[in-house]
C-alpha cells in the first residue's frame, strides 16, 4: 500500500456492501465481499503469525532457563530448590509445545 492509500476498515466495507446492495450492484456486492474476505485473512493470519512467533520468543528463554537450572544441579545436585525449579520448568515447556503446535494447526487451517 503507497501512501497515498488507506486501509479500510471492517465498518467501511460492510458500509459499502450495504451500498452495492442498495443499488443493486451484485458485482459490487461480490467485489467488496471478496475484498472483506481477504482483508479478514491477512488480520488473522498476521496475529497468528506474531502468536507463534511470541510462543517461540518464551519457548527460547524457557530452554535457556533449563540449561541454566541443569548447571546449577551439577554443582548441587542434593539441592531440592533447583530440582523443583527444573519439574516446573520442564511442565511449562510442555504447555508451550502445545500451545505452539495449536496455534500453527489453526494457521494451517485457516489458509488451507
Amino acid at each position: 500500500m503507497n501512501s497515498r492509500q488507506t486501509a479500510l476498515s471492517t465498518d467501511d466495507y460492510l458500509d459499502l456492501y450495504l451500498l452495492a446492495k442498495e443499488i443493486k450492484d451484485e458485482t459490487w456486492q461480490q467485489e467488496t465481499l471478496a475484498a472483506l474476505k481477504t482483508q479478514q485473512n491477512r488480520s488473522f493470519e498476521e496475529k497468528q503469525s506474531a502468536l507463534v512467533q511470541e510462543i517461540w520468543e518464551d519457548f527460547k528463554q524457557l530452554n535457556e532457563d533449563i540449561s541454566f537450572t541443569y548447571r546449577l544441579i551439577q554443582k548441587e545436585p542434593t539441592n531440592e530448590q533447583f530440582q523443583t525449579k527444573l519439574r516446573h520448568l520442564r511442565e511449562r515447556r510442555i504447555m508451550l509445545s502445545r500451545e505452539l503446535y495449536l496455534a500453527k494447526k489453526q494457521y494451517v487451517e485457516h489458509t488451507q
